[in-house]
C-alpha cells in the first residue's frame, strides 16, 4: 500500500458516537471483556449477598473482595454515564463543528472547522484501533481517540479504511463487529479471495 491514496472522512460527531466510544473503552477493550466484567460482578455480588444472608460464610478478606467487586462495577457504569453527560453538557460547540480526518501512508491528519491548527499522528504514535458496527476508533491513549463514524460512508471507503488500518497498525487493529470481520477473517484481506 505504498502508493495508497489518502482516505478522507468528513463528519460531525454525535452523542451516540461519543457514548459508544466511552462504553467501549470502559467495558469492551478486549473481546469478551464485557462478559468477564458481568460474570465477575454477578459472582461478587452474589457471594456478598449470600454472606450477608448467612447462607454462606466468607472470610473477612473474601467478604471485602466481594463487596469491592459488587460496588466497583456499578461505579464504572456510573462513571461512563457521567462522562457522556459531561460531554453532552460541555461538548455542544465541539459537536457542531465539522471534522476532517485524512488517513495517508505516513499517518493521520485531523482538523476541526474553525480551527486552523491541524493535528497529525504518525502510525507509530497510534496505540491501537478498533472497528465496531458504527465506528472506527483510533486510540492514541486509552482515553484519547479519533472517531470515524461509518454512517453515510460508502462500503468501499469502509473497506479501504479497514485495509489501511490493518496495513499500518497490524495487530494493533481489531475488528469488534460482525460486519466486515467475516470476510476479513476468511480471506485475510478485504473480502477478495487470496
Amino acid at each position: 500500500m505504498a502508493d495508497m491514496e489518502p482516505i478522507a472522512y468528513q463528519f460531525k460527531l454525535t452523542m451516540d458516537d461519543y457514548r459508544e466510544m466511552v462504553f467501549f473503552s470502559t467495558f469492551s477493550f478486549r473481546k469478551g471483556q464485557n462478559i468477564a466484567v458481568l460474570i465477575a460482578w454477578i459472582a461478587g455480588s452474589s457471594a456478598f449477598l449470600l454472606d450477608l444472608a448467612g447462607i454462606i460464610e466468607l472470610t473477612e478478606t473474601i467478604h471485602l473482595c466481594a463487596l469491592m467487586v459488587a460496588v466497583t462495577m456499578p461505579m464504572l457504569f456510573v462513571s461512563a454515564l457521567l462522562r457522556v453527560r459531561r460531554f453532552k453538557r460541555d461538548g455542544s460547540a465541539y459537536r457542531k463543528r465539522a471534522h476532517t480526518v485524512l488517513l495517508a501512508k505516513d499517518g493521520m491528519q485531523y482538523r476541526e472547522s474553525g480551527n486552523y491548527h491541524t493535528g497529525k499522528d504518525n502510525w507509530d504514535d497510534i496505540a491501537y484501533a478498533f472497528e465496531t458496527s458504527h465506528l472506527f476508533m483510533i486510540f492514541r491513549t486509552q482515553n484519547d481517540a479519533v472517531l470515524l463514524p461509518k454512517r453515510g460512508v460508502p462500503e468501499d471507503l469502509i473497506e479501504k479504511t479497514r485495509v489501511c488500518l490493518k496495513e499500518h497498525l497490524g495487530v494493533r487493529f481489531k475488528i469488534h463487529c460482525r460486519a466486515g470481520s467475516k470476510n476479513w477473517k476468511r480471506t485475510g484481506k478485504s473480502g477478495a479471495a487470496m
